[in-house]
């Protein structure tokens, strides 16, 4: 190969890596897409190990406000945006049905990292479930999560306000409705 040809290579290489490592930008005349973009400065300050999580994830789906409320039986309503490679593509809902050892209210913030495409698929085919979990939440302090991928979805969770003790069996439900292009 001549040098221009290896010049040619190494600078598409260059331009395809930074295409991949760019970040989602919110339009800020679009309410939700500034409450997700507030709530994710939040998470990547108070939570630092999440920043692995942006840096890897191929998507997330950011829920800036979920309310929960629990006292033996509970539930949980969220609304917020899929970002699939740094765009916004959907809007995802979340509803957690709760029956246990708990009591208590809070509001936090939450977002589920997507390793890949295939994992981003499955959540638009509402094929993700979570299930089970215990914490502690006072205030503004508590802070959940997985610590790692499990089948291509790390969840990560900030609480905003509240006081909760909890230990639960639970069922969650994601649905997905593509945006509309205007």
């Amino acid at each position: 190969m001549k040098i221009s040809q290896w010049t040619g290579l190494i600078l598409a290489a260059l331009l395809l890596a930074n295409a991949a490592n760019a970040e989602w930008e919110a339009d800020s005349s679009d309410k939700a897409q500034a409450k997700a973009a507030d709530a994710i400065v939040r998470i990547r300050e108070k939570i630092p190990r999440s920043e692995k999580f942006f840096e890897e994830a191929y998507g997330y789906a950011i829920l800036p406000s979920v309310t929960r409320i629990g006292f033996g039986f509970g539930g949980a309503y969220g609304k917020g945006l899929l970002i699939e490679a740094d765009h916004a593509v959907g809007i995802t809902k979340f509803w957690q049905f709760t029956s246990g050892i708990q009591a208590g209210a809070k509001n936090f913030s939450m977002i589920v990292f997507f390793k890949d495409k295939e994992a981003v698929d499955k959540f638009k085919a509402a094929e993700i479930q979570f299930l089970g979990q215990a914490g502690l939440a006072f205030a503004t302090a508590g802070v959940a999560g997985t610590p790692a991928y499990n089948d291509g979805v790390a969840l990560v969770t900030l609480t905003n306000v509240g006081l909760m003790g909890e230990f639960t069996i639970s069922g969650a439900r994601f649905t997905y409705k593509p945006l509309t292009k205007d």
